[in-house]
């Protein structure tokens, strides 16, 4: 392995032996002299404990504060660059690095570890290098992330989505590229470098809630077969499985994941329903039975991409989703007490989907630290819904009522975006177009015929600086959208300036402190839209409406954390603004409920979190605690409704070389939205697993201490509130089996990643289901 040493203090032996010291440097590229950006500068004792670090700036520049006197190791990393080791020695003053050079490849020191994994703050950002250890005990990218523990990033155990707090999206990518969960899965933890946790997205990600960019070595030849498999044991109803294979030869790569995810499982529903007729008073109960909930979902994905060194990345992605579900979640066969009449109820539900899209990626280095990326997806959506609703009387054969809809859907739509860079010597300027164009097409037969079509269009511009005064790092943003959509004779347009704003502080390098606000807006969903109506039963209908209008968005977030040796705490407050939100309306019509929805006047949110991390033997026992607050005020035309929720969510994880134990729980988690309020899952996980670099072996147990899976919606409405339970017991208790491994063969390359993809899978069809 290569080390650098570079002996100083010689040179300063006047200066105090307790004082503080700053270490400076820049890190080039050994082969072109250009300076290296988010190179990982990591400070090290001698028995290789972290210390500090920091991610060099636009120039290539770091500056280490506060460093006392001592003996150190500098370890400096960059994704396609060899590592490199500077022994400092008697450090007693500032000291200047000058350029340092790193080479190509990765080289990692022979006994040279980071044991405590160091958390690096941006204004936009954290960067996280995993430890040996966490590494270790992982068997996947997912595994891995959990390991870390990362403030506000949740991982549901039952089919490892990754979600934050209020079900806000998370892009993933890997090396810049935008990926599915199926490509992390398939990452060895061990050729990960570095992650990049983007907690505070900019202008450039639009309405994502966070990014996370996994940044991994890459292979220069051959390439790698991998596999993981999750298989309930207690109930073999369930299953999680991910295929994956990379080939490498000459500038090109050649990859393929597969995905199948697959439910046979059984829940039982419970509905409370009040009817307030202008003249009469409707109770019902609805007790269910246990009720099949079946579903395939196979995703697959086939990559091309050829580098030209560091010069362009050409990448073409054909991708295929499909989804079977004969047996819906919404599925039920109950019995309805109304007052002194009985029903059988049986309200089933079936749908198949299929998208199959293009993406054509281009990316091209310029003179002069510049850079262009275009992305254009073409896709095409084909979906088939059904739905049987059977409403008997058990004692009186003439008051039946049946419901039968079927729902054909098109869909055609692209996508474009292009992306210019450059970078100064104080700063980085980022600026892009994006387009969507889209076109459907909903047949609806059954108790109704009707057809539907509609045109969509959504643009975005946007222009964003980052660079800093002294401490004070910031980042300012503006763009523009516009959305637009027709349908028959109804249209509406609409146009909403973005602008933002992000500043941070560090302190002593324990103390960070960080500030966003931003405007941003986002269009209806196609399925509001549909000017059709659909029975729910016979009592209700469901309507879409064609006159919505898009949302502006107000949101601002103060955040701290403080960091020592054994305990960390991070602080997070959030305040959110929708401007005529849409939102649910139920009123009285024609002897029906009609349920729709509507711009209302305003929705308020508060979300406040502290979490509390606890390390208190080294690296082997880390324990996170996060109590978190949720206020909830909902305006809308005719009703205000209110909602505090309280919760907590805790996690253990203890390791020992290739050895893991995890534990986790959190307490259920309400959102409030228009007239709905929705109470999540309680959850809570044990599992054990052994891993090596080839493969892994682990078991846990899902939710052992309590008697049922249970999810619950009330809502508030005045004129017909309800309550709706739905459990399972097949999922409490479940014991699962995890088995994976990772066949590599060839040697190491430098393979850069693409920085945008665009997906489209909303079918906009109105479902009549409850």
């Amino acid at each position: 392995m290569k080390r650098l040493s570079i002996i100083s203090g010689v040179l300063f032996l006047c200066t105090s032996l307790m004082a503080a010291n700053k270490i400076t440097g820049k890190i080039i590229d050994e082969s072109n002299n250009q300076h290296i950006e988010y190179a990982n500068v990591s400070l090290l004792t001698q028995d290789s404990t972290f210390i500090t670090g920091v991610a060099t700036d636009n120039g290539g520049g770091f500056l280490l504060k506060e460093v006392n006197d001592g003996d150190y190791i500098l370890c400096i990393s960059c994704v396609g660059y060899e590592n490199s080791y500077l022994s400092i020695r008697n450090l007693q003053a500032n000291l200047n690095l000058g350029e340092l050079p790193l080479s190509p490849d990765n080289v990692m020191l022979e006994g040279v570890t980071v044991t405590a994994s160091p958390i690096i703050k941006k204004t936009d950002r954290q960067i996280i290098l995993p430890t040996e250890m966490q590494t270790k005990a992982a068997s996947n990218g997912v595994s891995l992330l959990r390991n870390l523990q990362l403030s506000r990033i949740l991982i549901n155990p039952i089919d490892n989505s990754i979600t934050i707090p209020g079900g806000d999206n998370v892009q993933l990518r890997i090396n810049g590229v935008e990926v599915t969960q199926a490509e992390i899965i398939a990452i060895r933890p061990t050729d990960v470098i570095r992650i990049e946790y983007i907690d505070n997205p900019g202008a450039r990600y639009g309405n994502a809630g966070a990014v996370l960019n996994y940044i991994v070595k890459r292979r220069e030849s051959g390439g790698s077969i991998s596999a993981d498999l999750t298989n309930g044991v207690s109930d073999t109803g369930y299953g999680e499985h991910n295929l994956a294979a990379k080939y490498h030869f000459n500038k090109s790569e050649l990859s393929t994941t597969v995905y199948w995810g697959q439910r046979d499982l059984k829940w039982t529903r419970e509905n409370y329903e009040s009817f307030h007729f202008p003249e009469a008073y409707q109770e019902n109960r609805e007790v269910g039975e246990p009720t099949k909930v079946k579903y395939d979902n196979l995703n697959f994905n086939l990559n091309y991409s050829y580098q030209d060194n560091d010069k362009q990345l050409l990448n073409i992605a054909l991708r295929n989703q499909y989804s079977d579900t004969p047996s819906s979640m919404s599925d039920r066969i109950s019995t309805l007490y109304e007052g002194d009449t009985s029903y059988s109820i049986s309200d089933l539900s079936t749908s198949k989907v299929v998208i199959p899209s293009l993406d054509i990626y281009y990316q091209r280095n310029l003179k002069n630290k510049q850079t262009i990326y275009a992305d254009i997806v073409a896709s095409y959506l084909d979906s088939k819904n059904e739905r049987t609703f059977i409403q008997k009387a058990l004692n009186n054969a003439n008051n039946d009522t049946d419901i039968y809809s079927e729902t054909k859907g098109e869909k055609y739509s692209i996508i474009g975006e292009g992306i210019y860079e450059k970078q100064f010597s104080t700063g980085k300027f980022t600026g892009g177009i994006k387009h969507t164009q889209a076109y459907l097409q909903n047949r609806y037969s059954g108790n109704i015929e009707n057809k539907i079509t509609m045109n969509t269009a959504e643009t975005y511009l946007f222009a964003e600086y980052q660079s800093k005064i002294k401490a004070l790092n910031y980042t300012v943003g503006i763009g523009a959208m516009r959305t637009y959509n027709s349908q028959e004779q109804y249209s509406s347009e609409k146009y909403i300036v973005k602008p933002s704003l992000s500043l941070s502080y560090s302190i002593n390098g324990k103390w960070f402190f960080r500030y966003n606000g931003y405007v941003s807006g986002y269009a209806p969903s196609l399925s509001d839209l549909n000017d059709i109506s659909q029975a729910m039963d016979k009592y209700q209908i469901r309507k879409g409406n064609p006159d919505l209008k898009s949302v502006t968005f107000y949101a601002n977030t103060l955040s701290a954390s403080w960091q020592s040796k054994y305990v960390s705490v991070d602080l997070f407050g959030r305040y959110s603004y929708d401007n005529k939100p849409i939102m649910e309306n139920t009123y009285y019509e024609d002897g029906y409920f009609v349920r729709t929805t509507e711009n209302h006047k305003g929705f308020h949110r508060i979300n406040l979190e502290t979490a509390i991390q606890i390390r208190p033997y080294k690296e082997y026992i880390s324990i996170k605690i996060t109590p978190f607050l949720n206020r909830y005020i909902s305006y809308g035309n005719t009703y205000t409704h209110t909602h505090t929720n309280a919760g907590l969510r805790g996690s253990l994880m203890a390791m020992y070389k290739n050895w893991v134990l995890m534990a986790e729980m959190n307490t259920s988690n309400h959102t409030l939205w228009g007239e709905t309020l929705t109470k999540e899952e309680k959850l809570h996980t044990i599992m054990a697993g052994y891993n090596t670099e080839k493969w892994s072996l682990s078991a846990g147990v899902l939710n052992p201490f309590t008697k049922k899976y249970e999810q619950e919606i009330e809502n508030l409405s005045k004129s017909a509130p309800y309550r709706q339970l739905a459990y399972s017991k097949n999922l409490r208790l479940l014991f699962m089996v995890n088995a994976s491994f990772s066949l590599d063969f060839g040697k190491k390359r430098n393979s850069q990643g693409r920085r945008i993809n665009n997906r489209d899978t909303d079918t906009g069809i109105l479902s009549g289901s409850k």
